[in-house]
């Protein structure tokens, strides 16, 4: 009987894990779509995915991980201009990495 509702339990918790995930990564297809569009506002998308995703989802930290990556190789760039653009956007990109994983 107790083996039963330890079953039951863990059924439900993988079910919510689940649901929880989907709703998470359609959140941040909508908020990359968002971005890209003019019509959908994309940022309370991603900020709902991360969020409902939170820290310890592989795709967001390997995403976040990427863009921290992106950020680094403009900042060691060898055209000035691209310099300057990583040294701007990595405030922002902190910024966003705070949001987003909280």
């Amino acid at each position: 009987m107790i083996g039963r509702n330890i079953l039951a339990s863990r059924r439900i918790s993988d079910i919510l894990a689940l649901a929880r995930r989907s709703v998470g990564l359609c959140c941040l297809v909508l908020g990359v779509a968002g971005v890209l569009l003019p019509i959908l506002p994309g940022w309370p998308f991603l900020l709902a995915s991360g969020r409902i995703l939170g820290r310890r989802d592989p795709l967001l930290r390997r995403m976040l991980l990427a863009g921290r990556r992106g950020v680094r190789r403009l900042r060691r760039a060898r055209h000035p201009l691209l310099r300057r653009a990583g040294a701007q956007l990595l405030s922002p990109w902190r910024q966003i990495t705070r949001l987003l994983i909280g």
